[in-house]
């Protein structure tokens, strides 16, 4: 007989959260671990040492876990499991007095005298004397997702989420689970513990079909027996995997909407909303522009795939050095070009993937110097659009003063001219013309294309129903000969070895002595509502500027350009959706040598490093930067606390206003917004706002301690609860009771 899962949605307030059917518990066996029959009861479990902590250490605790966690909040106090680590530790009445001024309703004291069976603390539901662990859900806004995911029950693997909220909110968009950082420890082995990970749906992940967008291919190939090597190496390191993200079909060069048929494009939240997230790897790029409780994602590049949705999107991604991690596990395009690259919202996060992923024998403590060449290839410098260039000359500067030498200009052209091998006489562009095109497109061919489509029409009887660009795909790439391969490759061959030769030197150790910078944006919008005659037909034929590091193999990541406050790194443009002006990410790739990719992270990450400027670390939505954004709280977006909710020990009041002075925030102030503001310590900040137009001119924000009383009065209402499973809500517990409910574990 088959086990019967059930799946738990419990609201506390406008949150909704996913309740882990599978208990956790200190003992090898299931079976209830507390007295009692509560059902669905959210609780906060705390680790009890020798002795009861005093007020302050539990206050700090608690400012802890709401500093640190966007799961855990004030609703998880109505019940608390005490963990006693070692027995005979007695509770005064003064400790039930701190519990019960925190509203604390019901004590369980659970005797673990065996510290490895320990659970971690934090946010947890209580259900028939078992505790399970708690998920935060997220509706999927940007339509980012193909599938959310939790632990198999097992713990080895994945499924899908089997939970749905927001419904009302935000129809048709899918819900993600994410669990409490608290469960995760960091240590020596897990260094990322508790990272919150996707990754795009071309990539392995156990328990799991990988669908590459294509509808067919879903439907004729088995759930994954194995996490492809990448994604596991990750996981080894304490990344938590929470979903599977969007891709064109078959990680192929696609445009919305018109391309996308058996799926819908994400949404690029720059901008007016209305521009595209470019591909292939678009939810990749999507998923870390737009959400807050997302750390990193994953996705893959064989000629931009990642390049130019962070470009698009103002965010740093970074296509790495070809063959720096093992692409084992991925739907592939082309052995001779693809590989798998990260997406981060801030430098120094984008620096600690980056190791996670390409750091080797030590390199994770490795203190690398500067480069001191920055190389400005003119066939492709300056940018046509001025706007653009006035920001990517203020970025150039700042790097030029960093390293302590000014840009070295070059033209490739010119300089293959010189130096091309003897017996070549063509021009650069011409030579290469077909580099990408021979040696990769057979590949897509005999080791995908052919293969699926063989095995799907034998299975069904039917050939399998394709997006546009695939179909064109599939009637060009068998075209393309084996000499024709062999050739591709001999070029690409050629090309390395004149780059390193008269380009750039090769990387010695990991370092790269130089860098070369090149420009991703124009200023111009792409609508993600082109129509076109038909598919686009793109065979990568050609040589352009996204060319030129990888036919060299090298890195090259992506840097959402910007140096002062008034610029931010975009430039401007008339939405033909708006009628109003909007903000277009302005964004320049910098290129390393082959093997430097932790180098060139680090590199990033040091040009601002102590810098408090935006440019470190990029915020998201419809504007990049922190100081860019509206002065509003996301319910249920990347902030991860609810307005309703009270911050637990902060509370930002902010306030946008048309003075261009702070206001000081005091007390009696606060006491005559919030009639319970003297029962909390509170912190208010004071976010002056003032509007110029279209773009929101920052203030400084003045952060003021009020008072140091107790935190989570019993005279706040409790946050009703219900449980969706059920047609039945569970009553809230009353907290104008003083009743004091304590059980000891027998």
């Amino acid at each position: 007989m088959p086990s019967k899962l059930v799946s738990t949605v419990v609201r506390l307030d406008e949150i909704a959260y996913y309740m882990h059917p599978v208990p956790v518990t200190p003992h090898k066996t299931a079976s209830p671990i507390l007295q009692g029959d509560h059902t669905i009861e959210p609780c906060t479990l705390l680790t009890i040492g020798s002795t009861f902590p005093e007020r302050e250490q539990l206050q700090a605790t608690l400012e802890r876990f709401a500093d640190t966690d966007d799961v855990w909040s004030s609703a998880f106090l109505l019940s608390v499991v005490l963990q006693m680590v070692k027995p005979g530790v007695t509770l005064s009445e003064t400790h039930r007095t701190v519990l019960r001024d925190l509203g604390v309703l019901t004590l369980h004291v659970l005797d673990s005298s065996d510290a490895a069976l320990l659970q971690p603390e934090g946010p947890y539901f209580l259900d028939k004397g078992c505790l399970h662990r708690a998920y935060r859900l997220y509706p999927d806004t940007a339509a980012a997702f193909m599938v959310a995911t939790v632990p198999d029950v097992d713990g080895d693997g994945f499924r899908s989420l089997d939970a749905a909220a927001y419904g009302e909110q935000f129809p048709g968009a899918l819900t993600v689970a994410v669990p409490s950082r608290l469960y995760s420890v960091k240590t020596a082995e897990k260094p990322y513990a508790g990272t919150r990970l996707a990754i795009k749906d071309i990539i392995d992940l156990k328990g799991l079909k990988t669908g590459a967008s294509s509808r067919a291919f879903t439907e004729l190939y088995p759930a994954k027996d194995k996490t492809a090597d990448a994604v596991q190496q990750l996981v080894d390191l304490g990344f938590v995997v929470v979903g599977k993200l969007k891709t064109t079909q078959f990680a192929d060069s696609e445009w919305p909407t018109c391309d996308w048929v058996d799926y819908h494009g994400p949404w690029n939240p720059r901008g007016d909303g209305y521009l595209t997230p470019s591909g292939s790897s678009a939810g990749s790029a999507s998923s870390i522009s737009s959400y807050q409780w997302l750390d990193y994602s994953l996705g893959t590049d064989t000629l931009g795939s990642i390049r130019s949705p962070s470009a698009a999107q103002g965010i740093f991604g970074m296509r790495p050095s070809l063959g720096a991690i093992s692409t084992t596990g991925v739907v592939p395009y082309s052995s001779n070009w693809d590989t798998i690259g990260g997406f981060a919202r801030t430098a120094s996060e984008f620096r600690g993937l980056a190791r996670a992923l390409y750091g080797t024998n030590g390199s994770e403590d490795r203190v690398y110097n500067k480069p001191t060449k920055l190389i400005y290839p003119t066939d492709y410098w300056p940018s046509s659009n001025k706007e653009s260039q006035q920001v990517f000359e203020k970025f150039i500067t700042r790097v030029e003063d960093f390293l302590g030498s000014k840009r070295v200009e070059i033209n490739l052209a010119e300089l293959w001219k010189e130096t091309r091998p003897e017996g070549t006489d063509e021009s650069i562009g011409k030579h290469f013309h077909h580099a990408f095109d021979w040696s990769a497109n057979r590949d897509q061919w005999t080791g995908l294309l052919k293969p699926f489509i063989d095995q799907y029409t034998d299975k069904f009887g039917k050939v399998p129903v394709l997006n546009p660009q695939v179909r064109f795909k599939v009637s060009y790439t068998p075209t393309i000969t084996a000499d024709q391969k062999d050739k591709g490759k001999k070029l690409l061959a050629t090309y390395h070895d004149w780059f390193y030769k008269n380009v750039m030197p090769p990387s010695e150790d990991g370092y790269s002595d130089s860098i070369m910078i090149l420009p991703w944006t124009n200023g111009e919008p792409d609508y993600r509502d082109k129509y076109k005659d038909g598919p686009q037909q793109f065979t990568g034929q050609g040589f352009f500027f996204y060319n030129v590091g990888p036919y060299a193999q090298c890195p090259e990541l992506i840097f959402p350009d910007g140096s002062d406050s008034t610029a931010v790194g975009n430039t401007s443009y008339t939405s033909k959706f708006t009628g109003k002006v909007e903000q277009l990410p302005a964004a320049v790739g910098l290129i390393a040598a082959k093997g430097s990719d932790v180098m060139l992270a680090d590199f990033v990450s040091s040009l601002f490093e102590g810098d408090a400027s935006q440019l470190a670390n990029l915020n998201n939505g419809w504007r990049r930067f922190k100081n860019a954004e509206p002065p509003s709280r996301q319910k249920y977006g990347g902030y991860g606390w609810s307005d309703a909710e009270c911050y637990t020990f902060t509370f930002g009041l902010v306030l946008s206003a048309l003075e261009t002075t702070v206001v000081s925030t005091t007390l009696d102030t606060l006491a005559m917004h919030f009639d319970d503001a003297r029962d909390y310590s509170w912190i208010a900040m004071a976010y002056m706002v003032t509007f110029n137009g279209f773009s929101p001119v920052p203030h400084p924000i003045r952060v003021l301690i009020v008072n140091q009383a107790p935190c989570f009065s019993t005279q706040v209402s409790p946050m009703p609860l219900a449980a969706s499973s059920s047609s039945t809500p569970v009553s809230p517990l009353p907290l104008s009771s003083q009743a004091f409910v304590e059980q000891q574990n027998p």
